[in-house]
């Protein structure tokens, strides 16, 4: 029994991960259960709820179902107040998402995954742990093989960028 935890120590990280998650997901449940409760308290003593009420039911979700925030249909953009494409969670949301596929980030995963693929390389050769040559030679390879896609998908990011 010692040598399964000894063995497989690793394996505490995606199971706490696996049981945040549930957590996490448990709780946006029972949050919104208790937003659904309100709003039928509400309808069952005849009272229109207060908007804001109404507007947070979808609060977790993205809210744009392929439409712009407002329902004026897809590309077409609405004028609130705000400025275009209202409230400027949207406008924060847009931001990170044009970034996050733009070349910048391609090429900063390149040459992240290069760096480690490196050092497993390094750690394959001069190693002096008894055993470890061929695992991490394997890990090497196949962070090589990540970052040559990722290098391929940066050069198409970077050619490609506007079209």
């Amino acid at each position: 029994m010692e040598d399964i935890f000894r063995s497989y120590w690793w394996l505490l990280f995606p199971i706490g991960a696996f049981v945040f998650g549930a957590w996490d997901r448990w709780l946006a449940y029972k949050r919104s259960r208790d937003h659904l409760d309100l709003l039928k308290s509400y309808a069952e003593r005849g009272k229109e709820p207060p908007p804001e009420l109404v507007r947070g039911v979808g609060a977790d979700m993205d809210g744009l179902n392929g439409e712009a925030p407002g329902g004026y249909g897809p590309g077409v953009p609405p004028y609130d107040g705000y400025g275009y494409w209202g409230h400027p969670r949207y406008m924060r949301r847009a931001y990170r998402n044009y970034y996050r596929y733009g070349p910048y980030w391609q090429w900063r995963t390149v040459f992240v995954t290069g760096a480690i693929a490196a050092g497993f390389w390094w750690a394959s050769e001069w190693s002096d742990w008894p055993g470890t040559y061929g695992p991490f030679r394997l890990v090497a390879v196949i962070l090589t093989i990540v970052c040559v896609g990722n290098l391929v998908f940066a050069l198409m990011a970077s050619s490609f960028r506007n079209k």
